[in-house]
């Protein structure tokens, strides 16, 4: 750790560096920032018990400007499904603003593959929730998102295809490229191979292109919302799979 710039490994001899893990303040329920307001709305309980739809915030550096910010974090419950974590950073000094979502619970013994058929504009704002070890597929659409490419997201279908278009034109044509013209880096046949692209992808988030999606998750964290739950729903199927060499290494 000195080697690398870690830790002052003087300051850590004469006594003066940073006190040791378990003194430290940072998660201490009575020390945290912002201070937690009477009767225990936000952060952390004394007793150290994540309820359910409360808001808790603890102390975070923003990875943007590396000053202090918050993270926020929710517990939800969804329905027919498992207990989640929504986690949210903002920085009030640079703007810097993210999500992710955590799945808890035991590791199941296969993973589960969800095939769900979007047929028309309604099924595009059912809730989806994307896992990290998800791999999203949409094969008349030519996506394929894999595992780890976006951290967990829990957004409707629309939202997060909307997501990946954002993101996918932004590392194409650039930042500042809100026209895709691609400037002169770009070559005639590729540019318009991604034209088509996201012309596709377009008429899908717009509903006027009916496509399947797929979501192969070897933890089985992942989740599209039913319209007939607990029934089954026609337009979606679910199953098991026996987890490869591959994942299991990986995970």
């Amino acid at each position: 750790n000195e080697a690398l710039g870690l830790e002052d490994g003087k300051a850590q001899r004469d006594g003066m560096g940073a006190p040791d893990t378990e003194i430290r303040p940072e998660y201490k329920a009575t020390q945290m920032t912002p201070a937690m307001p009477d009767g225990g709305v936000n952060n952390v309980d004394t007793d150290d018990e994540i309820v359910e739809n409360q808001v808790y915030s603890f102390p975070a550096t923003c990875p943007g400007c590396m000053k202090p910010c918050d993270t926020n974090m929710k517990m939800v419950n969804i329905p027919h499904f498992k207990q989640v974590v929504v986690m949210s950073t903002v920085c009030d000094h640079c703007g810097y603003r993210s999500n992710e979502i955590k799945t808890g619970g035991e590791i199941p013994e296969k993973g589960c593959r969800i095939t769900m058929s979007v047929e028309k504009p309604e099924d595009l704002a059912r809730d989806i929730l994307k896992s990290e070890s998800c791999r999203l597929i949409c094969p008349g659409l030519e996506l394929d998102v894999q595992p780890g490419t976006v951290g967990g997201r829990f957004t409707t279908i629309e939202g997060l295809l909307t997501q990946f278009r954002d993101d996918l034109h932004s590392s194409v044509f650039g930042m500042d490229d809100t026209e895709g013209t691609g400037g002169d880096s770009l070559q005639a046949e590729t540019k318009a191979t991604w034209d088509a692209f996201f012309s596709r992808l377009t008429l899908a988030i717009d509903g006027k292109l009916p496509f399947t999606l797929i979501m192969e998750d070897p933890l089985a964290s992942s989740y599209v919302q039913s319209f007939t739950a607990p029934a089954p729903d026609p337009q979606i199927k679910v199953e098991e799979y026996e987890r490869s060499f591959d994942e299991m290494e990986h995970l």
